[in-house]
């Protein structure tokens, strides 16, 4: 599975409003869903989607060096390799008819999680139309999946490996490191 040019995402995802979705026209979108994270909290909503100087202004940060694009998931571990205090994770997205609803809703789950987040991590999402796919960075992983797994209104923190959630951060770190022996 690689992914490769600008797809539209589902109304269902895009409405909340936890993804920025690159809009770009070549093969790079992996390299435009990581660049997302740096257009973010800078332009408004109208100028954060289109890549053009407010993206390519930031590429030298992170070294894209023999990563092929169309990227396909193995080569994420290139640009973890090539970036040391980088780690990403890649998710998926499944079409879910739920009677009695006319509308499809869709379902996020994992296609790579990292052990241990570092300093640098991301999360993107992988959609897929026919034939094509395209990466996606999530800008905040609750607001994408809390409605596939509680109907807590208020903020919830995911284990990102197997969507368990909490009311509270605190309670998230017990999932790794030794406190989870224990």
């Amino acid at each position: 599975m690689t992914g490769s040019s600008y797809i539209e995402l589902p109304a269902y995802i895009d409405r909340k409003r936890g993804t920025i979705n690159p809009q770009n026209n070549d093969q790079q979108c992996f390299k435009w869903a990581i660049l997302a994270r740096h257009v973010v909290d800078n332009l408004s909503d109208k100028y954060k989607y289109c890549v053009g100087k407010n993206y390519t202004q930031h590429e030298a940060k992170y070294n894209f060096d023999d990563i092929s694009f169309p990227t396909p998931l193995s080569d994420i571990s290139k640009f973890e390799k090539n970036n040391p205090n980088v780690t990403v994770n890649v998710y998926g997205l499944d079409k879910k008819f739920q009677p009695p609803r006319k509308y499809p809703t869709y379902e996020v789950y994992p296609l790579r999680v990292v052990d241990e987040e570092k300093t640098n991590h991301f999360d993107l999402l992988l959609v897929t139309d026919g034939d094509n796919s395209h990466y996606v960075y999530i800008s905040n992983f609750s607001r994408l999946v809390r409605a596939q797994k509680t109907r807590h209104t208020g903020s919830v923190v995911f284990c990102k490996r197997c969507f368990t959630s909490f009311d509270d951060r605190r309670h998230k770190f017990k999932l790794s490191g030794q406190e989870a022996l224990d």
